[in-house]
């Protein structure tokens, strides 16, 4: 990769790295089992990437998805028209590809990815960089994974990631920080999944089949099939040998874990995710019901409304004069 030259626009990083060919980044709530899919990749004979951590995310994309988020996020207009913005964006993700493709090899090669559970939120500039770019989106159960601890709002970029801003300062009266977070976790986790699970998708869609949404569930409980499809999607070279060498570590134990959480806690979880656990659907029906009182039923709602209220009292007048 030509890195001696400064990049001047996103444009020039896009040119610098298309001899490796379109990659495909995998994105997630974080404790959704990424960890086992980044492992079927790599068993798959798929470039993860120079530098990982533990859970197989890439260091090196980390710093120019915090960048982003931080900088960008939601709002990504700015960065195609401004120029300075353009400049120090193409400058970081220039050098952040670089380490993450180091021992990579240029097209011919390796297919090639990353992991980050956060990737989402930068899509809209992955696909900028990226015309061929496929995506593996990753979902879980959000009832279980909001208990499963991970890394509350506690500072301007997981305020993003939650909210969407880092302009709040307290959400539903909570505080933003860690003993908040600790105190009440699977409410923040729970509103963490719904927004991680929507903002994907919604830039994921726009991909077309270049999209991929995946179940843990699926992967775990018919974990040939899924693998398979998984493995087609990312061009991995030795699929067949990669499922039989990850099929050992796969275990469904852990989904539908919250069953074993106090039921008043899985229930102010669902209250935070219901529309995405619906639309997602991991509930076949909305659990709630309106409120059993005068104050909210139907006929206070038609009274306070001008139109219904009218249509009301004609009614009423009619049935009086028959009377």
């Amino acid at each position: 990769m030509d890195t001696s030259t400064p990049p001047v626009s996103l444009e020039h990083v896009r040119d610098a790295l298309a001899p490796f060919g379109p990659p495909v980044m995998v994105c997630n709530k974080s404790h959704s089992g990424s960890r086992l899919l980044a492992a079927l990749l790599a068993e798959g004979g798929v470039f993860m990437g120079a530098h990982r951590n533990e859970s197989e995310d890439s260091l090196d994309v980390l710093e120019l998805v915090e960048h982003l988020v931080g900088r960008h996020y939601p709002d990504y207009a700015p960065l195609w028209t401004d120029g300075s913005d353009a400049r120090e964006t193409a400058r970081v993700a220039l050098e952040c590809f670089r380490r993450h493709l180091e021992g990579c090899g240029p097209r011919g090669g390796r297919p090639w990815c990353w992991k980050l559970c956060e990737s989402g939120y930068a899509l809209p500039l992955f696909a900028r960089l990226f015309p061929g770019l496929r995506v593996i989106h990753l979902i879980r159960d959000g009832r279980d994974v909001a208990f499963c601890d991970h890394r509350g709002p506690d500072n301007a970029f997981w305020r993003k990631v939650h909210f969407d801003t880092d302009r709040i300062a307290a959400w539903r009266g909570m505080r933003l920080d860690g003993p908040a977070y600790r105190r009440r976790a699977h409410l923040y986790n729970a509103a963490h999944w719904s927004n991680a699970v929507r903002v994907a998708r919604a830039y994921g869609a726009m991909l077309g089949e270049r999209y991929l949404e995946v179940r843990y569930e699926d992967l775990c409980r018919d974990f040939a099939a899924t693998a398979a499809r998984v493995l087609a999607f990312a061009g991995a070279t030795d699929a067949a040998g990669a499922i039989a060498r990850v099929a050992p570590r796969v275990s469904a134990a852990s989904i539908g874990k919250h069953r074993l959480e106090p039921a008043r806690k899985v229930r102010e979880a669902v209250a935070i995710a219901k529309r995405e656990l619906l639309a997602f659907g991991y509930l076949e029906r909305d659990p709630e019901r309106p409120r059993a009182s005068l104050l909210y039923s139907s006929l206070a709602d038609r009274l306070a409304d001008p139109v219904d209220r009218g249509v009301l009292f004609s009614s009423w007048r009619r049935r009086l004069r028959r009377s």
